[in-house]
């Protein structure tokens, strides 16, 4: 089995500092693949070891059309090459329950269909927690989390079929063409809330970018980020903490009950739901990203 991880950073260096820890501990810093949004030597500082490409910044238009284009195409051409490929945003942590699955290495092999979806986790830095320190693991500094819905994510293929808006196209004119599987015991925890010092200075970028003026930016989240932060850390203060066991398994079955097909695009999805249930990480989180996985 050859696995490959794929993702795109701009200047989010404890977010890639937290993806390079956790994938080349899997997967090997051989495997890894970064696409720099810019020359930046503090990429390749952070990523030394990793394939590094690096993209031009001089021309936002259509951003995320391009971006994602873009993506699909590096990852389609990754398969000539890895039977798996994983593709996450840099502040996303896919994590297996190793009672259930043993790694990620082992989890892609057991599957027969062509793409993998996941169970959405926004890790958040709780009232009592201390500063996060860039370079020690986040599972070893944060344990609250909010399941979401709307990080449910696709996050590996196996054949050259497109990442959509949080989703996989598996139909072209109607026809399914490919198939999908949504296991239990996999998580995509996603760090953007996981610390509040770090999540300033992001979205200061994303405030800056979300406002141009230019076609096919980022919607409202990155427009009105502060907002959209402290709307988040607000509703989640507020929920009543679930054992994990409950909160997971309520949350497999609301996801996986309600996925989200289009026949525009054959693109299917998780549905959209922020705030399903909040909950506290199991301790097993903290050896993935060490020698006992």
């Amino acid at each position: 089995m050859n696995v490959c991880a794929i993702t795109m950073v701009y200047r989010d260096y404890f977010a890639l500092t937290q993806w390079v820890r956790h994938y080349s501990s899997q997967l090997g810093i051989e495997n890894l693949y970064i696409v720099a949004h810019g020359h930046d030597p503090k990429v390749n500082e952070i990523a030394a070891g990793a394939n590094i490409w690096t993209v031009p910044r001089d021309n936002l238009e259509k951003f995320d059309r391009r971006r994602n284009w873009m993506l699909n195409k590096f990852q389609s051409g990754l398969l000539r090459f890895y039977d798996w490929v994983i593709r996450t945003d840099a502040d996303e942590l896919i994590c297996v329950d190793p009672q259930m699955h043993g790694n990620i290495g082992q989890l892609l092999e057991s599957q027969h269909d062509d793409a993998v979806f996941s169970m959405g986790l926004n890790l958040f830095e709780a009232p009592d927690d201390s500063e996060i320190d860039r370079d020690t693991s986040v599972f070893d500094q944060r344990d609250a989390a909010v399941i979401s819905g709307h990080y449910s994510k696709a996050w590996a293929v196996k054949e050259p079929i497109p990442l959509v808006r949080h989703g996989v196209a598996i139909a072209t004119d109607g026809k399914p063409t490919h198939s999908y599987a949504f296991p239990k015991g996999v998580y995509l925890v996603h760090l953007k809330f996981s610390s509040m010092q770090e999540l300033s200075e992001v979205n200061e970028t994303r405030t800056a970018l979300g406002r141009t003026d230019l076609p096919g930016m980022p919607g409202l989240a990155w427009q009105r980020a502060g907002t959209h932060a402290k709307k988040f850390f607000e509703t989640a203060e507020s929920l009543k903490v679930q054992p994990w066991s409950k909160a997971v398994s309520n949350a497999y079955d609301i996801i996986t009950s309600d996925m989200k097909f289009s026949d525009n695009d054959g693109v299917i999805r998780s549905p959209g739901i922020h705030h399903i249930a909040r909950t506290t990480l199991p301790e097993w989180f903290k050896t993935v990203d060490g020698s006992d996985q």
